[in-house]
């Protein structure tokens, strides 16, 4: 009679065990709690702004992927934000549950693809367009990127009923009005009808122009542009064939072997950024130009904080007479001509005053572009 109790319960025991195993293992292919430690993991880190820590968790947790609607956004995110953006737009192409593909792609030359990306948006914010360096084309393919494309989404905006719009144009669309006008501010225009205008000085002038002549006959849609000069600061991804960068790296490793008689206006990306945002929240900052700028800078200051951060970059200033006569015969130097050597000032009172601008110090700029650059180039 023992024997026979012991013989049930051990085979009781194998049933319990087995169908226990059974079930552990097929819910382990649905779920595993390893997934839902490292997803928090990358949460956490995430929070915490440590990008490359976040990505390595959420690609040991990716079978949660199509089970939880917020994983890609995230996950997404954190690709974009470590560098990964070719990986991020795999993702979103590639993930099997449509319901989680809040990502749009748009081109602005085309018109497929725009109503579904901006059907229930409160506002539009519209970013900066092409800016080839050494442009040697047809001006108006540099010009319709910019025109056409920003009439694209303002005419979008107001046939889906989106009456806010904050739009990138740039400095300069103000700093070649009057010849030799050194006060640069957001009362004034470039003169788009200039002889040698350079192509993209000629497209952000016309762009903006375009946008506020549309907002004069549209009344419903609120517009503020925002006007950078040079930026810099660490970009999301590689960007280094973008011309800020190539611009930099020219002066930084003696590709432009001289330091030309000019005057940049240097602004950080990240307070380019929340100068949108800021004018998105502050409605008195509707239909107005704000100029965003540090500062002004000589090339040769430029320079020399590259030799201070330990490049060798040139610190020999041509005499301006020599180079006006010399953008004669250049294309390039011919569509900065009337800039060079005047010694100009761009004001951004109204970005500190109206949308509380506090810029980054110049010096913390460099120092993380170059990190930034550094960082993209060793890999």
């Amino acid at each position: 009679m023992i024997k026979k109790k012991i013989k049930f319960f051990i085979f009781f025991t194998l049933i319990l065990y087995q169908n226990f195993a059974y079930s552990k293992t097929s819910s382990d292919n649905d779920f595993n709690p390893r997934y839902l430690s490292n997803y928090l993991s990358a949460i956490i880190s995430y929070n915490n702004e440590n990008n490359s820590s976040s990505v390595k968790f959420f690609d040991a947790s990716k079978n949660l992927m199509n089970k939880h609607e917020d994983y890609l956004k995230d996950y997404i995110f954190a690709l974009v934000l470590n560098g990964e953006v070719e990986k991020a737009l795999y993702q979103i192409k590639s993930t099997k549950n449509q319901k989680l593909k809040n990502f749009f792609e748009a081109d602005l030359l085309k018109d497929e693809g725009w109503n579904e990306a901006i059907q229930g948006c409160d506002a539009i914010i519209h970013l900066a367009g092409p800016y080839p360096m050494n442009f040697s084309g047809n001006e108006e393919d540099q010009i319709q990127p910019h025109t056409l494309g920003t009439l694209k989404i303002l005419n979008l905006a107001k046939s889906n009923d989106i009456n806010r719009v904050i739009l990138v144009s740039s400095v300069a669309a103000t700093w070649m009005g009057v010849p030799g006008d050194k006060d640069i501010d957001e009362t004034k225009w470039t003169n788009e009808n200039l002889k040698h205008l350079d192509a993209y000085v000629k497209s952000k002038t016309l762009k903006e122009k375009a946008a506020w002549d549309f907002v004069a006959e549209n009344k419903s849609i609120k517009l503020t542009t925002i006007l950078p000069p040079w930026v810099l600061g660490p970009g999301i991804g590689n960007h280094l064939e973008a011309t800020s960068f190539k611009l930099f790296n020219a002066l930084a490793k003696k590709e432009m072997p001289v330091a030309p008689p000019l005057k940049f206006g240097l602004v950080d990306v990240r307070d380019v950024a929340k100068m949108h945002i800021a004018a998105l929240e502050n409605d008195d900052s509707i239909g107005k130009r704000i100029i965003v700028a540090e500062n002004t800078y000589w090339a040769k200051e430029v320079a020399q904080k590259l030799v201070e951060n330990g490049y060798d970059a040139p610190t020999f200033t041509p005499p301006a007479f020599i180079v006006k006569f010399l953008a004669r015969f250049d294309a390039t130097l011919k569509g900065v001509r009337p800039i060079i050597g005047l010694d100009y000032k761009i004001n951004s009172d109204r970005a500190k005053t109206l949308l509380g601008y506090s810029p980054i110090p110049i010096d913390k700029t460099f120092k993380d572009t170059i990190s930034y650059i550094k960082a993209t180039e060793s890999n």
